[in-house]
């Protein structure tokens, strides 16, 4: 064996040696790299308002299913490449449906606030209208609450089950 063929195969082994290292590393590489680039992309705690603090969550959630994925898939696949690409795709859409199934809670949790709020302002409504028919001074009348009982009745084949109203009655106050 000559020297310079001796070189060329210590250099080969070289190259083989790095080559091996790098299959290894690669899936920690391919986690760094989504983790790099989630922390460059996303604003952070600075943000404007609540949907862009979600579209950041949503994002950060993607991307490290995505990244968990793709290591899994690599450190099960022996290090294939196509493996780490099929668990990539794999943690992708377990990170979006994560997400979609995070916005839809709150959507309908904001629903129902939202209602909830509708419901208050009418009934605020409602008492102060109620309040400001009160009269201010005493006026003479006399406000009264009497209860009446409706009984059963039978019309045009319909039955009407018996109940009790309550009816407002205003009277002029007596003089003593």
């Amino acid at each position: 064996m000559t020297a310079l063929r001796r070189k060329s195969m210590m250099k080969g082994a070289s190259m083989n040696r790095f080559l091996d290292n790098l299959a290894y590393a690669q899936p920690y590489i391919i986690g760094l790299l989504f983790m790099l680039v989630a922390l460059l992309l996303t604003p952070g705690c600075a943000t404007a308002g609540a949907e862009t603090a979600g579209r950041t969550r949503n994002f950060a959630t993607t991307a490290t299913t995505t990244a968990v994925g793709a290591y899994v898939g690599a450190k099960e696949g022996n290090g294939k490449a196509k493996n780490a690409a099929v668990g990539a795709s794999a943690g992708f859409v377990v990170g979006e449906a994560i997400n979609y199934l995070s916005n839809k809670a709150q959507r309908e949790a904001y629903l129902a606030g939202y209602e909830k709020g509708q419901s208050n302002a009418v009934k605020q409504q409602y008492w102060v209208a109620r309040e400001n028919q009160r009269a201010a001074t005493d006026d003479g009348f006399e406000e009264a609450l009497y209860e009446v009982s409706i009984p059963q009745t039978d019309r045009d084949g319909v039955r009407r089950e018996p109940t009790t109203r309550v009816i407002r009655v205003v009277l002029p106050k007596e003089e003593s």
